[in-house]
């Protein structure tokens, strides 16, 4: 697969890693394993770490350490590797992935719905851990929405730590550069001449926004949430709204379609 597919290139499209699971899924040697394999292969490596307390349960009963270490004893952490979750992440890990350079995936609507907690992202971001946004999967969030990450983001950390632990602006950049550093691009992430065609624009003129002095802030706070206008690689996606790429009426017909049958209706 990475022979196939991997392309190291800058401005590249199809980047492979791997990624077990989670060490709670895996064998402690496909763990160690994959680590050395995907360094033989120059790939970065991926897994979802210190989601909950049972996993921390589970590691400490097990492995007879915290989650943290169990990763840097298998090789799970440097630059080239990020965690989802790091929920329950204590001071000791937090400062061990800061000095290696492990990047954490941050998931907060998923930790929301599924009731994992509310992840040290002020504590891992003035450590100098490198922290991204990511939305789980479909079986743990309603949507894979960026914004309403960061936004959630921002919030839970005002919950945790007081209004002022997290501002709009902050969020923002954890959703968009912090994602390029974590995964060690230096070509995106941030709108910059030589930097990759990405664009997203949202229209701030609608009610949503309304009264607004911050547009930035607004964007988190109130929306809207919709993408008006979308770029990738200078190819427009989202036009006016609407996919300009595939004709979404049909894709969505044909989703429900495909859930009905699954739960046999």
């Amino acid at each position: 697969m990475v022979d196939a597919f991997h392309d190291p290139r800058e401005g590249a499209m199809v980047r492979v890693g791997l990624a077990p699971c989670s060490p709670f899924s895996v064998s402690r040697d496909l763990m160690r394993e994959a680590a050395v394999l995907a360094r033989d292969k120059g790939v970065m490596l991926h897994t979802h770490l210190a989601e909950n307390d049972e996993d921390v349960a589970y590691s400490l009963a097990q492995f007879g350490c915290r989650p943290g270490q169990y990763a840097e004893d298998l090789g799970w952490t440097g630059d080239d590797v990020w965690h989802a979750h790091c929920v329950k992440l204590d001071a000791d890990e937090i400062g061990l992935f800061a000095r290696s350079g492990t990047g954490v995936a941050h998931c907060p609507c998923s930790n929301c719905r599924l009731g994992s907690g509310i992840a040290p992202v002020r504590a891992m971001r003035d450590a100098g851990v490198k922290v991204a946004l990511g939305v789980d999967g479909s079986a743990s969030n309603d949507a894979g929405n960026l914004v309403a990450e960061a936004r959630q983001a921002m919030l839970l950390q005002r919950v945790a730590r007081g209004a002022d632990a997290m501002s709009a602006r902050e969020a923002l950049e954890i959703a968009t550069l912090g994602g390029a550093r974590v995964l060690g691009r230096t070509d995106c992430g941030s709108l910059e001449p030589g930097k990759r065609a990405d664009l997203a624009i949202w229209d701030m003129r609608g009610i949503e926004a309304a009264g607004s002095w911050d547009p930035v802030a607004a964007l988190l706070l109130c929306g809207p949430t919709r993408v008006r206008d979308l770029f990738v690689e200078g190819r427009q996606v989202v036009q006016g709204g609407h996919m300009a790429t595939i004709d979404l009426p049909r894709v969505i017909e044909r989703q429900n379609r495909l859930a009905r049958r699954l739960a046999g209706m």
